[in-house]
């Protein structure tokens, strides 16, 4: 019999290549496990993290191009991620000023 590899189980709403994601740093691949599975344990739906994605990536985008930093995906991860885990309650607005977030 032969053996096959193992699947990785993600929210059915993360689109994302699950056999080889690309991060150029470790605290890129925390945040991106973080994020995945405090939704996959329930302390928020998948779309609320997305919604704040979106937003993240949207006020970059509004941003005047001369203002605007360098494009750093997992940058916009993080700052949803940070604004996911007030809103639900995980942890508080002066706990991530205590992070200097």
């Amino acid at each position: 019999m032969e053996a096959t590899a193992p699947t990785t189980s993600l929210h059915e709403s993360c689109v994302t290549d699950t056999n080889a994601p690309t991060f150029d740093a470790d605290w890129q691949r925390r945040a991106f496990g973080v994020a995945v599975a405090l939704s996959e344990f329930g302390h928020y739906p998948w779309d609320a993290f997305q919604k704040e994605l979106i937003a993240a990536i949207g006020t970059w985008e509004a941003t005047p191009s001369d203002e605007q930093d360098s494009w750093q995906y997992y940058e916009h991860w993080r700052a949803a991620l940070e604004r996911v885990l007030v809103e639900h309650g995980l942890v508080t607005e002066d706990e991530m000023r205590a992070l200097g977030a």
